[in-house]
C-alpha cells in the first residue's frame, strides 16, 4: 500500500495531529516572541493607523493629506478593522489570519473534491497543512494570507460553473477575485486570462461568451470605485504604482547586472537617483511638482527604455527569475518567523553577476533543510510541467484555468524571482505535479505491458 494511500485511509486522524501542530507552532510563536514583521510590514501598519486615526487613505499623516496610490487598501483595511475592535498588538492579526488560512483549507477541500477527486483533494490539504509557506507566512504582516479566500473562491466558481454552467458562479468569481485585486493587484490581469480561456474552450457558444463577460464585468465592478477614486485624483485609470516600482527598481538593475556587469545594489541606487533627477527636471520644466501618478509614469517609461537597450538580457533575466520562483524554498520563513537564527546570505547581496555563480554561491551558504526543501521543489516543478504537457493534451477547460493561473503567479515576479508570489497557487501547483507524476507512472506501466 502506498504512503498516499495510507494518508488518505487515515485522514481526519492526520489532519487532527497536523492541526495540533500548527496550534503548538502558533503558541509557541506568541510565547518566544516571534518575529511578524517584514519591511513592507511597517508600511501596512502606518497606512492601517493613518486610516483609523484620519479615515483617508493617504501618503502622508498630517494634514494636507496626499492619496495613497502605492499601495491599494484592501490589507490596511483589515488592520484598522482590527484596532478599532480594540486588537492593537499585531499577534492579534496573526491569529486571524492563521483562522483565514484554515478557512481556505476548508474551503479548497469542500469545493475542490468534486472538482479534483477525494484522493488529490485530501492530498492537497495535506500539502496545505505542512507547506513551510502555509506555516510562516500567515504569521507575517503581509497581505498574502488575506488575498487567498478570495483567490481560492474564485478559482474554484470557476470549476464548479463548467460543472453546472450556471453563469451567477462566474459573476461570484469575478466578484471575489474583484476583492482579491483590492488586496494584491497582482491579479489584475488575471480575470481576462481566465474569460479567454473560457471562450476559448467554447468559441461558439454565445451563452459561454455572455458568461465570460459577465465574470469580467463583476470585477470591473468590484473595482472600479478605487479606479475611479485614482481617476478623480490623479485623471488616470490605474490599480497600483507597483508595477513601476518594479520595473525600475529591480527588473532594471538586475538587467544592468548582467549586461554590464553592475552590482544589484549599485544599479538599484543609480537607477533610484536618475529618477530623481528626471522628476526634478520635469517638475521644473512644468513649474509645478508633480503628481504621484506622474512620477510613477515617468519612473515607468525611464525603466522601459532602459529594459528596451537590452532585450536579450531581459528575456533571460526574466527567465532565471521565473526558475527561482518556481524551485525557492520558503524554509527561510519558517526560521524568519520562529527567530531561528541563520547566517542567511541574501541573493541580491551576492557580489557575483552571472546568474549561475549567484545560484552557487548562495546554495552553498544553507544549511541542509534548505538544501532538501529547494530539491523537493525542483522535483515537484519538473513533475508540474510534465502535468502541464497532460493538461495541454486532455482539454479540460478548468485545468487550462489552473494551470495558467499557476505560471500567471509563477512568472509575475519577473527577473526579481520571489518564491512568496507563488503562494496562493501552492496548492494548484502541486496539484498539476501530480498529475504530472500519474501520467509519467501510467506511461511506463503500459510499456511494460508491452514488453511484456
Amino acid at each position: 500500500m502506498s504512503i498516499s494511500s495510507i494518508i488518505c485511509r487515515n485522514f481526519a486522524w492526520v489532519v487532527a495531529i497536523l492541526i495540533l501542530i500548527r496550534i503548538v507552532f502558533f503558541v509557541c510563536f506568541v510565547v518566544f516572541d516571534g518575529q511578524y514583521l517584514e519591511e513592507d510590514s511597517g508600511y501596512y501598519i502606518w497606512l492601517a493607523d493613518i486610516l483609523r486615526e484620519h479615515h483617508v487613505f493617504s501618503q502622508t499623516d498630517q494634514p494636507p493629506f496626499s492619496p495613497q496610490l502605492f499601495r491599494t487598501p484592501g490589507y490596511p483595511t483589515f488592520l484598522a478593522l482590527l484596532k478599532e475592535l480594540g486588537m492593537e498588538s499585531p499577534y492579534w492579526a496573526v491569529l486571524w489570519q492563521e483562522l483565514i488560512y484554515g478557512l481556505c483549507v476548508f474551503i479548497f477541500f469542500h469545493y475542490g473534491k468534486p472538482l479534483f477527486g477525494g484522493k488529490i483533494t485530501r492530498l492537497g490539504v495535506i500539502f496545505l497543512l505542512i507547506e513551510p509557506g502555509g506555516l510562516s507566512t500567515p504569521k507575517m504582516i503581509l497581505s498574502e494570507t488575506l488575498f487567498l479566500p478570495f483567490f481560492f473562491s474564485g478559482i474554484l466558481a470557476i470549476g464548479h460553473y463548467l460543472r453546472t454552467h450556471n453563469g451567477r458562479l462566474l459573476f461570484f468569481s469575478g466578484a471575489m477575485m474583484g476583492v482579491g485585486a483590492w488586496i494584491r493587484p497582482a491579479i489584475l490581469y488575471f480575470p481576462a486570462v481566465a474569460a479567454i480561456t473560457l471562450v476559448g474552450f467554447a468559441i461558439k457558444d454565445k451563452k459561454r461568451w455572455l458568461h465570460a463577460g459577465v465574470l469580467l464585468f463583476a470585477f470591473i465592478l468590484v473595482i472600479s470605485p478605487w479606479l475611479l477614486r485614482n481617476y478623480h485624483y490623479f485623471g488616470k485609470l490605474v490599480m497600483s504604482g507597483q508595477q513601476s516600482n518594479m520595473l525600475a527598481n529591480y527588473h532594471v538593475p538586475m538587467v544592468w547586472e548582467s549586461a554590464r556587469g553592475i552590482p544589484f545594489w549599485t544599479g538599484h541606487k543609480k537607477i533610484k537617483e536618475q529618477v530623481r533627477l528626471a522628476i526634478d527636471e520635469q517638475a521644473k520644466k512644468l513649474d509645478r511638482k508633480l503628481s504621484t501618478a506622474e512620477e510613477l509614469d515617468l519612473e515607468q517609461k525611464i525603466a522601459i527604455d532602459e529594459l528596451k537597450k537590452y532585450p536579450w538580457h531581459y528575456l533571460k533575466q526574466w527567465c532565471f527569475g521565473v526558475l527561482k520562483t518556481m524551485n525557492g524554498a520558503n524554509l527561510f520563513g519558517v526560521y524568519h518567523a520562529f527567530r531561528h537564527r541563520t547566517d542567511r546570505l541574501h541573493f541580491f547581496e551576492i557580489e557575483a553577476t552571472d546568474f549561475k555563480d549567484k545560484v552557487y554561491i548562495f546554495l552553498i551558504n544553507q544549511d541542509y533543510f534548505y538544501i532538501a526543501e529547494v530539491l523537493l521543489r525542483v522535483i515537484i516543478g519538473l513533475f508540474a510541467l510534465i502535468g502541464a504537457l497532460w493538461i495541454v493534451i486532455k482539454r479540460d477547460c478548468f485545468l487550462w484555468v489552473m494551470m495558467l493561473a499557476n505560471f500567471y503567479f509563477i512568472c509575475s515576479p519577473g527577473p526579481m524571482g520571489y518564491a512568496r508570489f507563488r503562494f496562493p497557487v501552492e496548492v494548484f501547483w502541486f496539484i498539476q505535479a501530480y498529475y504530472g507524476l500519474a501520467w509519467m507512472q501510467c506511461l511506463l506501466q503500459k510499456r511494460k505491458l508491452q514488453k511484456t
